[in-house]
């Protein structure tokens, strides 16, 4: 499994920075989503599903750089979308498993992990790439939006209130690095299991992201936005 992945991620240049950083960040998330899968009582056959759907969860993201110079979808392509494709083409999919069960559920996840909405599929579908979710957004959430350079910016009004209302806000809206912050913070909007409100909760996510904005932002309203999240977790 891993090195038919590694083979592929081969074919482009890991010495560039962000390509390299997805590289790792997809073994990054295959781990946080085997720690929801054991906390959910799965058997070692799942497990093994669960890494291939979280390993292969972004493997379009490696084209999209090399091609856009981007990993923004509204500015390229849907990377849910063409990693499906990629998986399809030349039966690809086919040295992970042979299994068409297991196929389906792979590209399934790999569709719909990036979708606002899941689309409807079987229960084993649904739960595999829920699982799949929460990982991607644990992962960004504890490697993304820890440093802000730039003092005195303005958070997009559009971002605050969707986050106020519990929305998972749109990267469309995203401007600066305090508006990626207020987006990442509403990915706990879109979480769904216990084990991942614990990581969130264990590592000071929220806490650590408003504290950041508050020095390097002019807006006032973050400590309701941090009362907010901390409450629903707590709810949850």
């Amino acid at each position: 499994m891993n090195k038919e992945f590694n083979n592929y991620a081969k074919q482009f240049d890991l010495k560039v920075f962000d390509i390299m950083e997805k590289f790792h960040h997809s073994y990054r998330v295959m781990e946080y989503a085997l720690d929801i899968g054991k906390s959910l009582n799965m058997n070692e056959e799942e497990l093994n599903l669960l890494s291939l759907c979280s390993l292969l969860h972004d493997i379009a993201r490696f084209k999209q750089f090399t091609e856009y110079s981007t990993f923004k979808d509204f500015e390229s392509f849907d990377h849910g979308d063409i990693g499906t494709q990629i998986l399809k083409k030349d039966n690809f999919i086919d040295k992970f498993t042979k299994n068409k069960e297991e196929q389906e559920i792979i590209l399934f996840t790999v569709k719909n992990h990036n979708k606002k909405e899941i689309e409807p599929g079987t229960a084993k579908q649904i739960l595999f790439c829920k699982i799949v979710r929460d990982a991607d957004k644990l992962d960004i959430m504890m490697e993304q939006g820890n440093i802000i350079r730039e003092d005195n910016l303005e958070i997009n009004p559009i971002l605050l209130e969707e986050i106020k209302n519990k929305k998972l806000c749109s990267n469309i809206y995203t401007v600066n690095k305090a508006d990626s912050i207020i987006r990442i913070l509403s990915f706990i909007y879109d979480i769904n299991f216990d084990k991942s409100f614990e990581i969130i909760l264990k590592n000071n996510i929220v806490e650590n992201k408003i504290n950041l904005l508050e020095i390097y932002t002019t807006n006032n309203n973050l400590e309701e936005i941090k009362e907010n999240l901390l409450k629903y977790i707590k709810e949850r």
